[in-house]
């Protein structure tokens, strides 16, 4: 006789699975019938709504925790960096500080939330996790190069600094002050309605300096080495999640037009109060010379210098910022999926910190690349 308790347990499995049997039956019903109105001018189910909801809130935080320790999110530079980015990617959805949301864009479901209300409660880290990683259904992108948190962080410090923020700090913030009244005259102005083209927003040209330490001044570049940047950006070869987009709205010969616009500008002076420790510049400057061989670093100057090849770039009076964060990033592999790249990041790797600060602060210290001469031999340089 079979005991009464396993028939009991016998009973319960057999219920169980023709409830699961009808439960999947209505599911495939239910889904092959096309009840469920998809159209973005229904709302889901309030249900619907309170599980993706929850399920994105919790799967945020939870992720956020094992997002790395911020940079300092107060850096002026990094704010204006991060709000330069959001004018040309952000903003079409979510819209300005000021500004309503565009009428298009407030029909999708869910709609782009205003973004000051957004961030106010969410903390540094849980930001970085969505912007870098993006959400599903909702129409918010990944970042395109996800190795480059320098620039996400740079968006992350503008938006935890949003809800305090004003239409009139946008504008300066994001360079859009910074823009000719005049309709435009060059590529470099770019479109209204194209805010990614418009170079001047962020980079510096005959009449003012860049928006931040951390974008790169141009100016007498030559138009291959420019030329080799923007394919490169354009290829994905070069990450970042700001110029990735720009280049690849650029043809060919907008390309040229653009290397040959900067390569003809005049270099200008370092900006004003550009005052490196002079300790420093002295040791950037005998690396730039004579490298360090004990390290196997050679001298900057050996690609860098007056006489370089059309290609490589002239570094003197760049930003300190944007060298020693380029050189960090070689370090970290953000930058050697071409052949140049590859020769910096091995150099990269072998430059201290401190190296990195005292040969980016050197450069920084030059007016121009005048009297920057290659190093005539190793014997000479003392390698």
């Amino acid at each position: 006789m079979i005991p009464r308790t396993v028939l009991g347990w016998k009973r319960l499995a057999v219920a169980t699975g023709i409830v699961i049997i009808f439960l999947v039956a209505g599911a495939a019903i239910f889904i092959w019938s096309g009840f469920y109105n998809v159209a973005a001018t229904r709302e889901h189910f309030a249900i619907t709504t309170w599980i993706l909801e929850k399920l994105r809130r919790q799967s945020v935080e939870t992720r956020s925790y094992f997002v790395e320790a911020p940079p300092p999110l107060d850096d002026p530079d990094r704010i204006r960096l991060g709000a330069a980015h959001f004018e040309g990617g952000c903003a079409p959805c979510h819209g300005r500080p000021g500004d309503p949301v565009d009428a298009i864009v407030s029909g999708m479901l869910p709609p782009p939330p205003p973004l000051a209300g957004a961030v106010a409660h969410q903390t540094p880290e849980e930001v970085f996790w969505i912007v870098k990683h993006g959400l599903k259904y909702t129409g918010m992108p990944a970042w395109p190069a996800q190795g480059r948190h320098d620039e996400v962080w740079a968006l992350t410090a503008f938006l935890k600094q949003l809800p305090g923020g004003t239409a009139a700090d946008y504008q300066r913030l994001s360079g859009r002050d910074r823009l000719p009244p005049e309709p435009r005259e060059n590529l470099t102005q770019g479109s209204d309605t194209v805010a990614l083209t418009q170079c001047i927003r962020c980079h510096d040209d005959a009449a003012q300096e860049t928006l931040s330490v951390l974008v790169p001044r141009l100016a007498g570049q030559s138009p291959a080495f420019l030329l080799r940047a923007l394919a490169e950006y354009a290829a994905g070869t070069r990450p970042s999640g700001i110029m990735e987009p720009v280049a690849k709205s650029l043809d060919e010969s907008e390309m040229r037009e653009l290397a040959a616009y900067y390569a003809g500008l005049e270099t200008r002076p370092p900006p004003a109060g550009n005052r490196p420790d002079a300790n420093s510049v002295e040791r950037g400057r005998a690396i730039a010379m004579n490298g360090d061989a004990r390290s196997g670093i050679p001298p900057c100057l050996a690609c860098h210098s007056r006489s370089r090849a059309p290609a490589f770039p002239s570094l003197a009076g760049q930003h300190a910022a944007y060298i020693a964060g380029q050189l960090r990033l070689w370090q970290e592999g953000g930058r050697d999926m071409t052949g140049y790249g590859q020769i910096m990041a091995t150099v990269a790797r072998r430059l201290t910190d401190e190296q990195i600060s005292d040969v980016a602060a050197y450069f920084a210290s030059l007016p121009s690349n005048d009297g920057l001469d290659r190093p005539a031999s190793s014997t000479e340089t003392g390698r």
